[in-house]
């Protein structure tokens, strides 16, 4: 599941880290206006926004996109205030303050929430295979080969701030979703080879997760295909 944080407070966004050891993605940003432009490229379960960024004109922002891409997935809206408050317009749930442990692990549970996006599309892998099965098979065999040295090459261009590197590891990447029809790690990575290209190192912090992210759940899906027990990371 990913989790967008919109808060300026370094202390805050960390409580909501404890839900990566549950295996779910985090990710902060410091507006809702940045949010929005996440938004509009990736599907997140859930929005947590800040008590500096539930102003009418933030609620209203947010809800004028969620009208705009009305069918579409949207996430959850969660809200950080103190006290209990009020279930608000725009509002699904709201989190009092200060966070504690136990009300941020039962997020994960609520029942409006939307599914993640699927991570592989068997029929369009197929379909690009010309039906073969054998032909996907040796396909994912070469991805599940060559994806550790990719995301290694990957977390080395960002220890080094080497944005070639990482653009280089994200097209290799990018190629690799391709031939499987993994959308949400195309998505991902095409969107780190963008921010490498920009060179704002906040950006290319954002989509190298998401891509660490979306990898591992493809990852942890074909080796389940392929009756392989998953590598311990």
């Amino acid at each position: 599941m990913k989790i967008l944080v919109v808060d300026t407070d370094s202390e805050r966004v960390l409580a909501f880290k404890v839900l990566e050891s549950a295996g779910h993605l985090v990710q902060a940003v410091n507006n809702c206006s940045e949010a929005l432009d996440f938004l509009e490229r990736v599907v997140f379960q859930i929005l947590v926004l800040g008590p500096r960024q539930t102003s009418e004109e933030s609620i209203n922002a947010i809800a004028e996109w969620r009208q705009s891409v009305a069918g579409k997935t949207v996430p959850g809206i969660v809200a950080m205030e103190p006290g209990t408050g009020t279930q608000g317009e725009g509002i699904d749930h709201y989190l009092s303050l200060p966070l504690q442990e136990e009300h941020i692990k039962t997020l994960v549970g609520l029942p409006f929430l939307s599914p993640e996006q699927e991570v592989f599309d068997n029929s369009a892998a197929l379909e690009i295979c010309d039906g073969d099965e054998n032909l996907l098979g040796d396909i994912i065999k070469i991805f599940l080969q060559a994806g550790p040295g990719r995301i290694e090459k990957l977390t080395q261009g960002m220890k080094d701030n080497d944005w070639r590197m990482v653009r280089e590891a994200a097209h290799l990447m990018k190629g690799s979703a391709l031939n499987l029809a993994a959308n949400a790690l195309c998505t991902a990575t095409s969107s780190l080879e963008r921010a490498g290209e920009a060179g704002n190192p906040d950006h290319i912090r954002f989509w190298y997760e998401h891509a660490v992210y979306e990898y591992r759940r493809l990852e942890n899906h074909l080796q389940g295909l392929l009756g392989c027990a998953p590598e311990v990371s």
